[in-house]
């Protein structure tokens, strides 16, 4: 049956019901920072809260570790909701203070959001169960995602079969604006490099040794007249992990990097990929040591589909943003003051991202807002621009249409993987926006259960999208591993 607009508005109580459930889940895990593919106490407490909530939830999924899903429906359509939960190392942070302080030196800290971006699918996907118990076809899939931060979780997912049964996939990512995510992002495949020689004396008989960390720096050095003939978008970026000991007077006979090769699209970082390859061999050769490389993960570049952002800008806007105290504007100021320039960048940024005139004003209109309590306006004919990072949320997209949202948990300038995210992340400013994020994904999520029509468009999108594209995937033998484990 087709239910009336203010009918479907009306699942989205759930998460209000159950706020205090969504906004201590989010909490807790914020208590609990892990990172990628360590992650056991994070999933256990989302799988415990699904599991409480009659979903029906599948651990170890695809051959991962700490990712599950958990379902509840019947048929089709079935919709996906991604959530993450991972943390970052180093970013110990006390939550709540305007300043720099770590609760644990050198611990973890959720300086992406994620424990915002987990409950907040969460919430999303208990507001379609809501929809799906009312009599309505069709099923909601909420995948747990591990290890976004430098593990590519999802790859790993997609290489075991997930995402492929899906009619389209949602998520969100915290932020400083509410806005729908129109960019895309860099393809990137990540390697270890090793180089092993022979030990000497580096006075006595220098003659006798054969330097694996000479074979590295002139790698890197190699790889420094790379930049000069490569696309301007692409990245190489690299961390010496073994430098051969500390000892100068011993040349050094074993020596590690790790690369990460970025470019817009797959099969482009795929080529640079095989360049990188030939100038660690030619490293080796020059050096007269032996080099190896050892394949960590890939993770495919984003590919959004128009029709799902349509769906999810008319959500947003009929979900409405969250209304704030003078309280809540004040502190946002006062973490913007914090950060080098205030919100000067990520205004600027927003400015770039916008073509049409009154669009431009809109922004410019609003450049001084405490709190970016508006829904920036989405403009159906984009350039669609490759950002300077990368999310594994792109493999999902590869394999069914996907698109995401960004809605405001953060204070205008807040830097991404900073402390300031780690301080903003129990606050009540971050609870609404993620409220927000959850509703929005639901009515969205909603609207294409009921539009069979809509989500053939948006197959017809993807189909179109990667027309004579081939995935890359991650290869067979290669397993998850946190960057700490690789040696």
């Amino acid at each position: 049956m087709s239910e009336s607009r203010e009918k479907l508005k009306g699942y989205l109580e759930e998460i209000d019901r159950k706020q205090d459930k969504i906004k201590g889940l989010a909490d807790k895990i914020w208590d609990c920072p892990e990172t990628a593919f360590g992650e056991f106490q994070s999933e256990a407490a989302l799988m415990e809260f699904f599991r409480s909530e009659g979903f029906v939830v599948n651990e170890k999924a695809y051959g991962v570790d700490t990712a599950f899903t958990a379902e509840y429906g019947n048929g089709s359509p079935r919709i996906g909701v991604l959530g993450e939960f991972d943390a970052l190392s180093g970013l110990s942070q006390t939550a709540g203070v305007t300043e720099k302080h770590a609760v644990v030196p050198g611990a973890c800290g959720h300086g992406c959001g994620h424990n915002l971006l987990g409950a907040g699918a969460a919430a999303a996907a208990l507001a379609v169960k809501k929809y799906l118990e009312d009599g309505h076809e069709g099923t909601v899939v909420f995948y747990g995602c591990p290890g976004e931060e430098g593990g590519s979780g999802k790859a790993f997912m997609a290489r075991g079969g997930a995402f492929k049964d899906l009619d389209a996939a949602l998520t969100w990512h915290p932020s400083t604006v509410n806005e729908v995510c129109k960019d895309s992002s860099l393809a990137n495949f990540q390697i270890l490099y090793e180089f092993h020689g022979i030990s000497a004396h580096a006075a006595g008989c220098p003659e006798m040794g054969r330097s694996a960390l000479d074979a590295l720096e002139l790698m890197n050095i190699g790889c420094n007249f790379l930049r000069e003939h490569m696309m301007d978008a692409a990245r190489v970026h690299y961390a010496i992990t073994d430098t051969g000991g500390y000892s100068p007077n011993v040349v050094q006979d074993r020596a590690k990097a790790i690369y990460l090769i970025r470019a817009p699209k797959v099969g482009q970082a795929y080529e640079l990929m095989e360049r990188v390859h030939k100038i660690a061999q030619g490293a080796a050769l020059m050096t007269e040591t032996t080099g190896r490389h050892e394949f960590i993960k890939s993770c495919a570049n984003l590919v959004s589909n128009r029709v799902l952002e349509k769906a999810l800008y008319q959500a947003m806007k009929e979900v409405g943003v969250p209304e704030y105290t003078e309280e809540e504007y004040k502190l946002a100021a006062d973490y913007t003051a914090t950060v080098p320039g205030g919100g000067a960048a990520s205004y600027s940024k927003l400015i770039e991202d916008h073509m049409v005139p009154e669009n431009v004003k809109f922004l410019r209109d609003r450049r001084n807002s405490r709190l970016y309590d508006f829904i920036v306006p989405y403009e159906e004919i984009h350039q669609v621009s490759s950002g300077g990072g990368s999310t594994d949320v792109g493999d999902a997209s590869w394999m069914c249409p996907t698109a995401q949202i960004y809605t405001a948990t953060w204070a205008p300038g807040t830097p991404g993987h900073s402390w300031q995210v780690v301080a903003q992340g129990k606050s009540s400013i971050a609870h609404k926006g993620m409220a927000f994020a959850g509703k929005t994904i639901a009515l969205a999520a909603m609207t294409l259960m009921e539009d069979r029509e809509l989500l053939a468009e948006a197959r017809r999108e993807f189909d179109q999208e990667f027309e004579g594209q081939n995935y890359i995937p991650i290869p067979d033998g290669v397993k998850p591993r946190a960057l700490d484990q690789i040696r």
